[in-house]
């Protein structure tokens, strides 16, 4: 959620915004846009968790790492004689993460989302790879350096390592839709109304990028389940009422995963208070798939059935912002063992911003995973748990 398409709206989308546009029946020129963010991380995991991974790559795991998001945009649009304004979006990654295995990310050094957009009194239109309509609508709880959910360095399981056996909800730690990924899709936004906004998404399968819909611990790229017509839905309200700002947001997609089973769905809602600087923000996300064998069959590891939500609190003034979050997943495990994975985790960030485009970052948290299997035996290598500590420096451009 790096960019803004509608007032009081985080919408992940450098074209969606209409700097760049050229005069009437012009060719489009591309600008430049994007970020670039890196970190110091420190990182303390269970010792225990360790010791069970032998050589698999965790047991002589380093406690101090460098970690970096780098994105750069190219955008733009044109305005026709009609009026209608037309844009293209491209965001290419330039990578710095690396997994928890140790292994450099390279395959995030690609193109990530790229498509186009037709904007005009209708709304917004967008066609191409970007994210679906309830996740660009959706509120979560505030995070003062821009490190939560899922592509955070915590909670993107990029400093302290989650057990192969722990199921998180699809897309990752997140309570926003992400099941699809950035999938090629149709994506339709409205005007606002009176602080209202509303969004609809079609996907006709998820299978760009080697994103589908998985469940279990079955992983990106691998044999799996793959969602077929994906339908959603979803509305942001916005509004300030004596200097009392209000946010709220619902989503609800629809998807089928194995034939001969009902539609999978999920639901996600969100809200914000924002009031002198301090900003209360939660959301919830539920998830029912429906794979062959039945809800929450235990014996199918194509099924992450289960919910996630988060709470914080942040304060912001002048060049400074801090914020407390908290975060709890349980979600249908991938083993024969009836019960659900966990994940709970905490963060205190902070930012200061010290000058246009410039800002320097902190984090630091704790996070525990839970598989399933672990809560009824001592198997070291299904939990893990850990402090992560860190500080970087994010520049805008």
């Amino acid at each position: 959620m790096k960019k803004i398409l509608i007032a009081s709206t985080a919408l992940v989308a450098a074209g969606m915004i209409t700097a760049g546009s050229a005069a009437a029946s012009e060719k489009i020129k591309l600008n430049l846009g994007g970020y670039s963010k890196w970190w110091v991380v420190g990182a303390w995991q269970d010792d225990s968790f360790k010791d069970s991974q032998g050589t698999t790559g965790q047991g002589d795991a380093n406690s101090v790492d460098v970690k970096g998001e780098n994105e750069v945009w190219f955008g733009g649009s044109t305005t026709l004689d009609n009026g209608l304004k037309v844009g293209v979006d491209m965001q290419l990654r330039a990578g710095g993460t690396v997994d928890t295995a140790g292994g450099q990310d390279t395959s995030g050094d690609v193109i990530d989302e790229s498509y186009v957009w037709i904007q005009g009194g209708f709304g917004k239109v967008i066609v191409g790879t970007e994210n679906n309509g309830t996740y660009l609508l959706h509120v979560t709880a505030p995070d003062a350096a821009g490190n939560w959910n899922e592509g955070g360095i915590m909670m993107g399981d990029l400093a302290i390592a989650r057990p192969t056996n722990v199921t998180q909800v699809p897309g990752g730690n997140t309570t926003a839709i992400l099941t699809d990924g950035d999938a090629d899709k149709l994506t339709y936004v409205a005007p606002t109304f009176y602080g209202l906004t509303l969004g609809a998404t079609y996907v006709p399968n998820a299978g760009e990028d080697n994103q589908r819909v998985y469940g279990g611990a079955v992983s990106s790229g691998a044999a799996g389940v793959q969602a077929n017509e994906i339908y959603g839905v979803g509305a942001l309200y916005a509004e300030t009422f004596g200097g009392v700002g209000v946010k709220v947001s619902a989503g609800w997609v629809t998807y089928d995963i194995a034939q001969a089973t009902s539609q999978s769905n999920e639901l996600a809602f969100g809200t914000q208070l924002s009031y002198a600087g301090f900003t209360l923000g939660g959301s919830y996300r539920n998830v029912n798939q429906n794979a062959a064998g039945g809800t929450n069959n235990v014996a199918n590891a194509n099924t992450a059935s289960g919910y996630a939500w988060d709470l914080g609190l942040q304060y912001a003034t002048g060049p400074y912002a801090v914020s407390l979050a908290y975060f709890n997943s349980k979600v249908n495990g991938a083993t024969a063992t009836v019960g659900d994975d966990e994940i709970t985790a905490y963060q205190l960030s902070g930012k200061y911003n010290m000058g246009a485009g410039v800002d320097l970052l902190a984090s630091a948290g704790y996070i525990e995973y839970d598989d399933e299997s672990a809560k009824a035996s001592t198997a070291d290598a299904n939990h893990n748990e850990g402090w992560t500590v860190m500080t970087g420096l994010s520049l805008s451009f």
